[in-house]
């Protein structure tokens, strides 16, 4: 099991923590996963298949291997946003900002 988690501890050390988004951040969300996971006395019971599908699928992620292999033609979305004003319209103090607007009326 420590091959796992070594292997879970070099890809989170890739992934970045978006302090924009407390709570709601991927990257966070796996690393609390990951000390549940691997601190729990059920870790006999996980199956080392499905954790190697697992870790190969956030490798991918981290490593932006479809989005490499599938390049954007646009800068824009869907919204005709940015992807950086995106960012900021999905940060923490941007929701709050809206959460007090909402509350007003």
């Amino acid at each position: 099991m420590s091959q796992h988690y070594n292997k879970f501890l070099s890809l989170l050390e890739r992934w970045p923590v978006d302090k924009n988004k407390l709570g709601r951040d991927l990257g966070q969300y796996l690393r609390d996963q990951l000390t549940a996971v691997l601190g729990s006395s059920n870790i006999i019971a996980v199956k080392d298949e499905r954790l190697n599908k697992q870790f190969l699928a956030l490798e991918n992620i981290v490593n932006d291997v479809h989005g490499k292999r599938y390049p954007r033609a646009l800068s824009s979305t869907a919204t005709g946003l940015s992807g950086e004003q995106c960012r900021e319209v999905l940060s923490t103090e941007f929701l709050q900002i809206l959460q007090k607007n909402k509350s007003k009326d």
